[in-house]
């Protein structure tokens, strides 16, 4: 019999873990082992005291076997050492025969004693993690602007002295750092312009830095002396994320989808390969030999995680096909063990982000044997509670993992142009909502909504009540719009493997059908004011072949595509609410466009970001003023006079598109959703191989 609190303290060292998790692996294990001869369990349990193995024992005493220094290979020879079949009688061959069986099976317990023997120990040089400690309490945010451009969260870096990162608002971004024990952020200050942090020099002597406001694609890389120093330009290089190789000598950084490596200061840069998608975070391994990847994948919109060798070869996606117990997931946001045995890695589904592990390279354990530990080779979950984990980064020496503990909270604000501030929306039921992507259908009875983080379309009246849940997991859904008569609700929608694209549901439930059951990647699909058309466009960034990009209109009875002329390169098209005009970004993802139906000719109004809304009454266009002073705009179609509606600047935004969707209220005000959420770093140690 062994004690529950001796199996506890064997695999689970110096953690807490609750008696529970032993019961679930027990009934695991006995799951594996199936049932004996007799139809009983392997493993009883022992109420209150413990489990035992309920198998036969031999006696070999009994056998006329001597136990005293049994050697299995010995018993063995000698029971084939004699191979006539002669006996000097029937007695003494039937006890040869059964010694020769009882040592054979003697050979196999053993064998198979020493194997689980070894597989146990694989099992526990696992990695594992204990001591969940907080070194920041600022309550700033410190993911710095890539997920604003569509990619993961932002990373952190350590020297084993300090960890090194990116905080702020979107418009006001900072390098900081903090003590590895814990106490108070310090800026580091830099002449650079909404700086993200990218990566740590080995050396510890630089670091390197991109420039946020950009009026380029990509951001100019810098490298920034440490501590304190001046920060230098390197050749010339732009990107949107980059680290330098282990010793320094190579820098890769990614434009898009193509990946570059060049000398360390940026010069001989060389294309290496085109990813399937836009990339983020290269991580170089220990040994410079490879680097690994986050990809955004175009069919599914989700992240993965790929690797390829430093020169250029051998791409291929990790973990294809491995999802959590719980679904499709992205995965994303790698980084390397010291000693590169091992990589650990981000993954988030729902609004939950956890941290998991992988060995680096297979084990080594024969595949004959893997039937014993089927899972020796297959991440590891190390975090799990009520705080989400991101951005994983190990210290030099090993010992400590540090990540960000993110704990979302949003709220509805509205701008009031009396006070010119932001205030809650509405009042109870409605203000406890945590509402993305709001849109209120035309006679203003009706909110539809995205709940935040989770991802399903609901709709309510607009006073909060007569809730109702339209879709569930895994499909998630971004900007819902309803259509003139209120009765159905278009938006864009994706789920794990499957290629995201327009739905239409009713507005009192029932199932979601593609928008165009041949189409994929609709890109903010709204409604004529008839209610017989669909515009959309498609993502500038995330379709493989950029020439087909431009503003659609769909038919919903025929299903015929009609592409607006002089439209190409154009996304984020938007319908007049009298039907006579469209609107939509240039190709630079810069210039406010707005289409005449009756003369069919686009005309540059102004120039900003994000969603372009009309007004309900069609007279103004609002959109997005991006960069150190953040507003949202409008336009008056008249005059073309652009104004100022309310500034943006300081205010925490949430959401999956914050800082470029946004909605307004029936009177016109604008409406966000604020983040009222928490993110601090926090310090684990870490317990590897």
């Amino acid at each position: 019999m062994v004690s529950k609190q001796t199996l506890m303290k064997l695999v689970w060292p110096e953690t807490f873990v609750e008696e529970g998790n032993l019961t679930q692996n027990i009934s695991l294990l006995r799951k594996e082992l199936g049932k004996t001869s007799s139809g009983g369990d392997y493993i009883q349990t022992l109420p209150k005291r413990g489990y035992r193995l309920a198998v036969p024992v031999v006696d070999l005493d009994r056998l006329g076997i001597s136990s005293q220094g049994f050697q299995p290979t010995l018993a063995a020879e000698g029971a084939f050492a004699d191979r006539e079949i002669e006996a000097s009688s029937p007695t003494q061959s039937r006890s040869r025969i059964y010694r020769l069986v009882t040592g054979l099976a003697a050979c196999v317990c053993i064998a198979l004693l020493l194997l689980g023997l070894w597989t146990w120990r694989v099992a526990l040089s696992r990695p594992m993690m204990s001591g969940y400690v907080q070194i920041t309490h600022d309550g700033l945010v410190k993911r710095g602007h890539m997920i604003a451009e569509g990619g993961p969260d932002a990373a952190l870096f350590t020297d084993g002295v300090n960890v090194y990162f990116t905080e702020g608002s979107t418009d006001a971004l900072q390098l900081a750092e903090v003590s590895v024990h814990g106490g108070e952020t310090a800026r580091i200050p830099l002449g650079i312009s909404q700086p993200q942090l990218l990566d740590l020099a080995r050396s510890r002597s630089e670091m390197l830095v991109s420039d946020g406001v950009n009026p380029s694609p990509f951001s100019t890389l810098w490298a920034l002396s440490v501590p304190g120093g001046a920060a230098r330009q390197l050749n010339g290089v732009k990107g949107r994320d980059a680290s330098w190789s282990p010793n320094g000598e190579l820098l890769a950084y990614l434009q898009g989808a193509d990946l570059y490596v060049a000398n360390g200061d940026g010069t001989g840069a060389k294309k290496i390969s085109t990813l399937s998608g836009p990339g983020w975070m290269p991580r170089w391994s220990p040994d410079g030999k490879l680097i690994r990847l986050s990809v955004f994948d175009l069919r599914s919109a989700s992240l993965a995680l790929w690797e390829i060798g430093a020169d250029g070869h051998g791409l291929r996606r990790l973990l294809k096909g491995w999802n959590s117990k719980d679904g499709p997931m992205d995965v994303c946001c790698g980084s390397w063990t010291p000693d590169g045995r091992d990589f650990v890695f981000q993954t988030r589904r729902l609004g939950r982000s956890e941290i998991w592990s992988m060995p680096s390279q297979p084990s080594l354990l024969p595949s004959a044997m893997k039937w014993v530990d089927k899972d020796v080779n297959e991440p590891v979950q190390l975090t799990g509670g009520q705080l989400s984990s991101l951005a994983p980064v190990l210290s030099p020496d090993g010992r400590k993992l540090f990540v960000i503990g993110q704990q979302l909270r949003s709220e509805m604000e509205r701008f009031d142009s009396r006070t010119k501030q932001f205030v809650p929306y509405g009042s109870p039921p409605l203000r406890g909502i945590s509402a993305d992507f709001i849109d209120i259908s035309r006679d203003g009875e009706w909110l539809a909504y995205v709940d935040f983080p989770g991802g399903s379309l609901w709709r309510c009246r607009t006073d909060g009540s007569d809730r109702l849940q339209l879709t569930s997991p895994p499909l998630q859904v971004m900007v819902p719009f309803w259509s003139p008569d209120a009765n159905q609700i278009v938006f864009y929608g994706y789920k794990g493997g499957q290629k995201p694209q327009a739905y239409v549901i009713s507005g009192e439930g029932g199932e979601a059908r593609p928008a165009q059951p041949a189409g994929g990647n609709q890109m903010s699909t709204n409604w004529s004011p008839d209610g017989m058309s669909l515009m959309y466009s498609d993502f500038p960034f995330f379709v493989p072949d950029p020439s087909v990009i431009g503003i659609h209109v769909l038919n919903v009875k025929t299903q015929t595509v009609e592409t607006l002329p002089g439209s190409k390169g154009m996304f984020a098209g938007a319908w007049s609410p009298d039907g006579t005009h469209a609107a939509a970004w240039g190709a630079n993802g810069r210039d406010l466009m707005l289409y005449d139906f009756k003369s069919r000719k686009w005309e540059q109004i102004a120039t900003g970001g994000g969603f372009p809304t009309w007004s309900r009454d069609g007279l103004y266009l609002f959109f997005v003023r991006q960069g150190d002073d953040p507003a949202i705009m409008r336009v008056r179609l008249s005059d073309r006079q652009v104004k100022e509606v309310a500034s943006l600047k300081g205010i925490g935004l949430a959401g999956r598109l914050a800082g470029i969707a946004f909605s307004l209220t029936p009177d016109g005000d604008p409406l966000v959703l604020r983040d009222v959420g928490t993110q601090e770093i926090y310090a684990l140690d870490w317990h590897g191989h």
